[in-house]
């Protein structure tokens, strides 16, 4: 039997709004780790582009947001477009994309402080990833959606 189009839209938002609920947490925190913490921003540092601003966990969950709407967006557009068979992985390939333009964002507001030559993602390359830490961060937000997603890929 064949899911009904409102179905099948439901199944599509509850599936996006998970991937991206996860997807802009586990950015927000690879951001804190490597800016907030390791770059030390959270010792009193302020945001670059906004020096009356002083940085916070919260600074760093505005800063990512493009990773919720990015993830959401895809998620949802991949689900509505493809076969249930496909929604594991369109989901790992959104929470990806996702995952990487937030990290752009968060890059965007501190690389002022490391100069301005900086070209498109290579801001987020040089400040953020990290040989070990960002390897880790992506099996964990892969492993994630596949767990948190299994409600709402049954058949």
């Amino acid at each position: 039997m064949s899911d009904t189009p409102l179905l099948k839209l439901r199944r599509a938002a509850a599936l996006a709004i998970v991937t991206a609920l996860w997807c802009w947490l586990l950015t927000a925190a690879h951001g804190i780790w490597s800016l907030g913490l390791v770059g030390g921003y959270l010792d009193g540092g302020r945001i670059p582009l906004y020096p009356s601003l002083p940085v916070t966990y919260g600074s760093f969950f505005i800063d990512s947001f493009s990773a919720l709407f990015v993830a959401f967006l895809f998620t949802f557009g991949f689900s509505v477009a493809l076969p249930r068979a496909y929604h594991l992985p369109s989901a790992c390939i959104a929470w990806v994309i996702g995952a990487f333009i937030g990290l752009g964002g968060i890059a965007f507001v501190y690389q002022i402080d490391f100069g301005t030559t900086f070209g498109p993602f290579e801001a987020t390359l040089e400040l953020i990833l990290h040989p070990f830490v960002t390897p880790v961060w992506l099996v964990l937000g892969l492993a994630g959606t596949a767990f948190f997603t299994i409600p709402f890929r049954k058949t």
